[in-house]
């Protein structure tokens, strides 16, 4: 029997339930994986509310980190024992999981399945937002709104790496956190942000990364430049109304979706090493992890919920 957590309904942190099953053999191009570390996502808490409807009951999660337990025909290029991790994939909140092979990664080994589980779906994330939504160039300048956020520390750090000016923006209690990520820290919520972002950039950023939506987009499109690009990657405020006429008369391109969209074929295996080097060379400096058992997956929801804790959430089966 292999621990599992479920939801049978949408709602708070108390509606993910600790059950056990019976973990069926891998079908055709499957593995059966043994988690050593599952990735806790703020898109996970998304599913539980309801807010991107789901079938019910579900096991909630999208990445996580194992060794491989058992192969179904037809795999290739995997063997059991083999250390991977995997993103975008739900369900991945359990202890065993089968999965299809072709979502799977090999660990390098000087990569711990915990740092995998903590960094490869942000990492990703923030490598689509440098990569695939913009092309981020050297000297450019940017704005992360939201830049404490778990992507956003990380797409601030290499951005930065990468040769751009980052204007980052948090709440008032993180600005020491966001000092040692960005080249100018300001705080989220001061009504004279668009200003301020123009005092530090007059003729204006060159993209905006709007992880805040409906709070901060109107200093958003104060701050950027006639012919900038605004790349919308989350709304943790609500999503914002888009005044699409007035940023088209200025020549404004509004960017978002799916991440994967940019993480197809070889792409997907250029974005997972530079993803994997970033980490390994220092990009992203420490990450600092936040451990919970499996059981305890509510209760990591519900820190998210009322930001109190330190570090990556981390799952240990």
């Amino acid at each position: 029997m292999s621990t599992v957590i479920r939801f049978h309904a949408h709602g708070g942190p108390e509606v993910l339930e600790v059950e056990q099953q019976t973990i069926a053999q891998p079908g055709h191009g499957e593995v059966r994986l043994r988690h050593e570390a599952i990735g806790v996502n703020f898109i996970d808490t998304i599913f539980r509310k309801g807010i991107f409807p789901v079938p019910l009951p579900s096991i909630p999660g999208v990445e996580g980190a194992g060794v491989v337990e058992a192969l179904g025909e037809g795999v290739r290029g995997f063997a059991v024992g083999d250390r991977v991790a995997y993103f975008l994939s739900p369900g991945s909140y359990a202890q065993e999981r089968t999965i299809d092979a072709q979502a799977l990664v090999q660990l390098p080994r000087d990569v711990s399945a915990e740092q995998a589980a903590a960094v490869l779906t942000k990492g990703l994330t923030a490598w689509s937002a440098l990569h695939g939504f913009h092309q981020i160039k050297r000297g450019e300048t940017i704005l992360v709104q939201g830049a404490t956020s778990a992507v956003g520390r990380l797409l601030s750090r290499w951005a930065r790496a990468l040769g751009a000016t980052v204007i980052g923006t948090g709440g008032v209690a993180k600005q020491d956190t966001l000092r040692a990520d960005v080249d100018h820290a300001l705080a989220s919520d001061d009504p004279d942000l668009g200003a301020q972002i123009r005092d530090i950039a007059p003729a204006g950023v060159d993209v905006v990364y709007e992880f805040v939506g409906q709070a901060t987009f109107a200093a958003s499109v104060a701050a950027v430049r006639d012919g900038g690009t605004i790349v919308n990657i989350g709304a943790a405020s609500g999503a914002p109304e888009i005044d699409q006429a007035a940023l088209a008369a200025r020549q404004v391109r509004v960017a978002g979706g799916p991440m994967a969209q940019h993480l197809q074929g070889q792409a997907r295996d250029e974005a997972v090493a530079a993803v994997f080097e970033a980490l390994r060379t220092g990009v992203f400096g420490e990450t600092e992890l936040a451990r919970y058992p499996l059981a305890d997956a509510s209760r990591a929801h519900e820190d998210i919920a009322e930001r109190r804790r330190a570090g990556t959430a981390i799952l240990i089966p």
